[in-house]
């Protein structure tokens, strides 16, 4: 097949999930950079890419890069020394401390300060303005970095893309930035940081307030955005993007929709896309929901708030008296001692009267106050385990169920439309663990070949590299003593390597639903066995080619 006859057009979404994701991203990016079909690395067949939260660290500083004429090995250099370097908490509390930069009614947040150290260290003062231009054309056609607003708890993407040539009724001709809700000028646009795009898209709850748009986003010289705070209509806070779509799968599907439209036969085809590649760092599965166990009754358990109010009273009282005493005597010591006390149990006193108001601040009704009374006879034992449940339930309900729920929604949009079959491969940082069924199951029923069971080596750094938690900053052990930041990276370019060679078994198994785009894909196969075998006895091999050859140690 002649290289002047293909047109392969892959979509490419990053996953939210910290660095964690931001690393894995960047290692499937550097994969297809490696990884040539007639000449032009794979990356360069990617039209659609769409980010959220920490993917967007990656795909945001990759778009703005080439378009700025950077080269890969660049690109990948500045992201990796920009994780490895930069410590994000104490540049983040530095600018807190600051006076500097707060101007215009921008809230002097965490999650400003971020924006600032974004800003200044990964990009370098680039605004959204650099990729809403038609000079230096690159290969991303159609480009989304998501959050999400806090007014109809709908996506909000910081999107750009080719003209649509066929634009709907009221239909913007580069696709909608923000959402039907909050239609953002392109003026305006152009005037907005990457640093806070990358900040709204990773401000993730719990860790971070809300951003607020378009207040937060101002800065000296930002006039047009500047003249949208004047106009109620588009104040909104936003936060990550992940909350409605950690995966970033329907702005793909958004800008397969335009793309289908600009065919020049758009009812002949059922999708413009090729291939989706979603690279995802979370994980399907939980750990069952494990109860607080009940302490026994015993010591300060025992207790009850009525008991102790009790002991504080007659505390106070005795204080009152023996400060009396001490005084009258001019014992020193004595009236510090009892001045201490009494200061404590008064705090205490007052703490008590504040819980006692707050259900009439809350407006909670005057039926539900009455038992409240009842709650004071209650041992302190019960209250710890009611605390405990709650914490426990609370945090697995944010953290797992409601992001898996949702995770499923969003994969169910591409895996249950029999349309899409043949055209999407899920890249996941779990799937090449240790004891993970998945490989073997597909193993044993011959749906993949022996050679792609992963060695115990993969096996190692798979498990490694998915283990890590969601945070924004690598601890030093894991930096130097866990080598995170490469076993990550690398995790992403097997996992790459390994479902790309699946893809292809798939196809070969049954080709329906494809065109001669995916028939290219096919010459690919012995690169990647090749990679595969080199990744099966060294699985950072590549990554110590790329650092090598970026300049990074």
């Amino acid at each position: 097949m002649e290289s002047s006859t293909i047109d392969l057009k892959i979509g490419l979404a990053f996953s939210g999930g910290g660095y964690r994701a931001a690393c894995f991203c960047l290692g499937t990016l550097s994969y297809l950079n490696e990884t040539t079909l007639f000449g032009k690395p794979l990356r360069e067949h990617v039209v659609a890419l769409s980010t959220v939260s920490g993917g967007t660290i990656t795909g945001a500083a990759y778009a703005v890069g080439i378009k700025q004429g950077k080269s890969f090995d660049t690109i990948y250099e500045t992201l990796y020394s920009f994780m490895n370097d930069t410590d994000l908490v104490s540049l983040g509390l530095d600018r807190l401390l600051s006076n500097e930069g707060w101007k215009r009614n921008r809230i002097k947040s965490l999650i400003n300060a971020f924006a600032d150290v974004y800003n200044k260290e990964l990009f370098k003062g680039s605004t959204f303005g650099t990729l809403m231009t038609d000079s230096n054309p690159i290969h991303l056609k159609h480009i989304s970095f998501n959050a999400t607003e806090f007014s109809n708890a709908l996506q909000f993407r910081f999107q750009w893309s080719d003209k649509i040539t066929k634009p709907a009724a009221e239909e913007s001709p580069r696709g909608i930035i923000g959402n039907k809700f909050f239609r953002i000028p392109e003026e305006a646009a152009s005037e907005i940081r990457m640093g806070d795009i990358l900040a709204a898209s990773s401000c993730f709850p719990g860790g971070f307030e809300p951003i607020n748009f378009p207040s937060d986003f101002q800065y000296e010289g930002s006039s047009k955005l500047s003249e949208l705070c004047e106009n109620p209509h588009y104040r909104v806070g936003l936060m990550d993007g992940g909350i409605v779509d950690n995966q970033g799968i329907e702005p793909i599907l958004l800008a397969d929709q335009r793309m289908k439209r600009n065919l020049e036969h758009p009812d002949q085809q059922e999708h413009a896309l090729d291939l989706i590649i979603v690279s995802d760092v979370a994980s399907p599965y939980m750990e069952d929901y494990k109860q607080s166990t009940q302490h026994p009754a015993t010591g300060w358990r025992k207790l009850s708030p009525a008991i102790i109010l009790s002991i504080n009273s007659v505390l106070l009282l005795t204080c009152a008296a023996l400060l009396y005493l001490f005084i009258t005597n001019g014992n020193t010591i004595m009236i510090i001692v009892s001045t201490a006390i009494a200061t404590l149990s008064i705090l205490l006193f007052l703490l008590g009267r504040l819980l006692n108001e707050l259900p009439i601040k809350f407006n909670v009704p005057e039926f539900f106050l009455k038992p409240f009374g009842k709650l004071l006879r209650l041992k302190l034992q019960v209250y710890e385990t009611m605390i405990s449940n709650r914490k426990n339930s609370l945090l697995k309900m944010t953290n797992e169920v409601f992001l898996k729920h949702v995770r499923r929604l969003n994969y169910n949009r591409i895996y249950n439309d029999e349309s899409w079959k043949n055209r999407r491969m899920m890249n996941a940082i779990y799937e090449l663990r240790k004891d993970e069924k998945g490989y073997r199951d597909k193993i044993q029923e011959k749906k993949i070949p022996e050679y792609l069971m992963p060695s115990a080596k993969v096996q190692e750094v798979a498990t490694v590299a998915s283990s890590m938690s969601t945070t924004l900053w690598f601890t030093r052990d894991e930096l130097e003593k866990m080598n995170m930041l490469n076993t990550i990276i690398t995790c992403g370019q097997f996992t790459t390597c390994w479902n790309l060679l699946e893809y292809l078994e798939g196809i070969k198994r049954n080709n329906s639903n494809t065109n001669p785009n995916h028939a290219s894909i096919l010459q690919l196969e012995e690169k990647l066995k090749s990679h595969w075998m080199s990744f099966q006895e060294d699985p950072f091999w590549l990554v110590e080619v790329i650092n090598k050859r970026s300049g990074v140690f």
